[in-house]
């Protein structure tokens, strides 16, 4: 029972990272069909994730709480969570058992936050989860065992004409790969996710990371990935502090990604795919947010606005997504939080831990195309958010930060 009690945080903290990207992927597989007593095989899933990692949890041997800014930002969170939850309420909107277990992690992480090597350890789970999910499906898939998810046929003429896809056809792919995050967007970003994870803090596991990464930005040509990483990548090397990259004046190095980053902007944006309709149904969610600003009209307003936002189903950003469905009281309740996580990860980057701001960066730049969760329950990008914070914000708890890439052995 003694040894127990010395459970390190990093266990549970795995276990939750681990669970949500496995969830997703029984979502994938089951396709929400009932399993037991009424729910789905990932909401089962994920349950069974969360009671193990309470278990690790009370294991572990108390600890301060969390204080400061790390507190701050859990306290935002959780506000943010109250008004979605509010806002889900009030629109009548749709959401699952799990919503349920939202806020109880965000009280676990307060009251047994783990330190700077814990937090990456469970960031570490959720990259070899992800890579191991992405790798199986391929396997499954060229075996015959699984099918490549179905689409359109006016969906992969439009890729096969617009996007650089030269392995898809060998490979039996119909235009972009789904893969097993349901969209090939939502794909996209967890390849992009495991290359800035890879070059944060190189370890002998980022060459398969960059490896499984950069195949699947090839097969599913998400551009917005694509300059996620560039993105990512960027803010690693300006605040590299040593080798040959860290005698390079920091401003030099501001202005060189900046200009980097525009012409890989300009050039993705300038092919044949263009901005695939957005420049119309951007403006169509944004006069649904006018409609209400304060509290939006919520997913089922959406659902019978009609016309173009009804067809689409949600704004293809992650900004106006969130205005449309639920008006300023979520945009601002959940921006104000995350904000607070970018000051703590900006912070924690330059004292030498970069690899959180890299990973919000790439977030938020593919958040440009695409929604990436509701912010009522747990998802994978939505944990991976919240370790990066957790992680920058135990780095400035840390007397020696080492999580910088080229601090490391190799």
């Amino acid at each position: 029972m003694h040894r127990f009690r010395k459970q390190p945080a990093s266990i549970y903290l795995g276990l939750l990272a681990a669970g949500v990207a496995l969830t997703q992927y029984a979502s994938y597989l089951g396709k929400g069909e009932p399993v037991f007593k009424g729910q789905s095989a990932a909401i089962v899933l994920f349950f069974v994730a969360f009671g193990f990692a309470f278990i690790f949890w009370l294991g572990v041997e108390s600890r301060p709480r969390a204080k400061g800014l790390m507190s701050g930002f859990l306290i935002l969170m959780s506000a943010a969570w109250f008004a979605h939850l509010f806002l889900y309420r009030l629109h009548g909107d749709d959401f699952n058992y799990l919503a349920l277990l939202y806020f109880p992690i965000l009280v676990m992480i307060w009251f047994k936050p783990p330190d700077l090597r814990e937090a990456w350890t469970a960031i570490l789970a959720f990259a070899w989860t992800a890579a191991a999910v992405l790798v199986l499906t391929r396997v499954l898939e060229m075996l015959g065992i699984l099918e490549v998810k179905t689409q359109p046929l006016g969906v992969i003429t439009f890729d096969k004409e617009r996007y650089f896809l030269p392995l898809n056809d060998l490979l039996g792919i119909d235009g972009r790969w789904p893969g097993p995050f349901e969209h090939n967007a939502d794909t996209a970003m967890m390849g992009a996710l495991l290359i800035i994870v890879a070059v944060a803090y190189w370890t002998k596991a980022s060459w398969f990371f960059i490896a499984v990464g950069a195949f699947t930005l090839l097969i599913t040509s998400g551009r917005a990935s694509m300059g996620a990483v560039i993105a990512g990548i960027i803010v690693i090397i300006v605040f590299t502090k040593h080798g040959r990259i860290g005698r390079i004046p920091r401003v030099a190095r501001v202005w060189g990604g900046l200009a980097v980053l525009l012409a890989g902007a300009v050039f993705m944006y300038t092919r044949s795919a263009g901005v695939t309709g957005r420049n119309n149904f951007w403006p169509a969610f944004i006069e649904l947010w006018q409609s209400s600003p304060l509290v939006g009209i919520g997913t089922s307003g959406i659902s019978i606005s009609g016309g173009i936002t009804q067809e689409y189903g949600h704004a293809h950003n992650l900004y106006i997504d969130e205005l449309a469905r639920y008006g300023l009281l979520g945009f601002v309740t959940q921006f104000v939080a995350i904000a607070l996580g970018l000051v703590i990860a900006f912070i924690a980057a330059k004292r030498g831990v970069a690899g959180p701001l890299a990973i919000l960066t790439a977030y938020l730049v593919t958040g440009v195309t695409e929604p990436r969760n509701s912010w009522i329950g747990p998802s994978a990008t939505g944990m991976l958010v919240i370790l990066a914070v957790i992680t920058a914000a135990s780095a400035l708890e840390s007397k020696r930060p080492q999580l910088n890439p080229v601090d490391s052995e190799h």
